[in-house]
């Protein structure tokens, strides 16, 4: 069966054994979806190209990580959907020994919520490939550090909303039948890498801070894509600011 997929014996290909470690240590790394603010902060020269004997990446391109500042926060162009996220993570640990992560992106709505409001997933419905080699099989995954963003958003001032994630591998199969289930499970958004980066890093001891920002609108009959790829600068970066300082509260832990 295919949610047999978990399996605890030794491994052909490993990070470990593919990667050089590099002399550069990060203590947090920031992974982001946005080419838009990943190629803002490039010319804004607060970013740092890091020396890496090998990069991260694929056949489809290779994935630079920058220094933040001075400080020794990474930052990262994120790939689209499980396969390709979870598998950054784990490569870029291995370089650079870090061991937080934080991502953030975009989902879409499945209940109404205003566009751009904030989303701290609490739990990840699996419907994708990756987080069934990671851990065993169940519907849902616990998204572990909910509460420690929480804490920091009521800190910050910024409002949130708790709830449910669907995380999917096809954005073009997000069928009606389907969002209704999950909308009667209690989900409120849908997403491609919250339940696959949740197992992968509960898998290599990594801790992992997600949230999620709406953006496209599923709640109704008919699809709405509102800020979805379009949203106003001083908003994206807004949602990068967020992530920078939960970054710097993590570094004085």
């Amino acid at each position: 069966m295919i949610t047999d997929s978990f399996d605890t014996s030794d491994v052909f290909i490993s990070p470990e054994k593919l990667l050089p470690r590099s002399s550069v240590t990060l203590d947090v790394c920031i992974g982001i979806f946005s080419h838009k603010v990943m190629s803002e902060l490039i010319s804004s020269g607060d970013l740092t190209k890091l020396p890496m004997e090998k990069m991260p990446g694929s056949a489809s391109g290779k994935n630079a990580v920058y220094r933040y500042k001075d400080t020794t926060i990474g930052i990262y162009q994120n790939e689209v959907g499980a396969v390709g996220a979870s598998g950054l993570i784990e490569e870029i640990s291995v370089i650079f020994g870090v061991k937080k992560f934080i991502i953030f992106g975009s989902c879409g709505a499945l209940v109404q919520i205003p566009e751009g409001d904030c989303i701290i997933p609490t739990h990840a419905y699996r419907d994708e490939g990756v987080s069934y080699h990671y851990a065993p099989a169940s519907d849902y995954i616990s998204v572990k550090n909910a509460n420690v963003i929480a804490k920091l958003f009521d800190k910050l001032g910024v409002e949130y909303i708790f709830g449910k994630t669907w995380t999917t591998d096809c954005f073009y199969r997000e069928t009606v039948n389907q969002k209704n289930k999950r909308v009667e499970e209690g989900c409120i958004c849908v997403e491609m890498e919250c339940a696959a980066l949740q197992a992968v890093t509960d898998f290599r001891g990594y801790e992992l801070f997600q949230f999620l920002y709406t953006a496209d609108d599923l709640s109704k009959l008919e699809w709405a894509p509102r800020i979805l790829g379009d949203n106003e600068r001083d908003t994206r970066f807004l949602y990068f600011d967020i992530a920078v300082k939960l970054a710097k509260s993590l570094l004085r832990e």
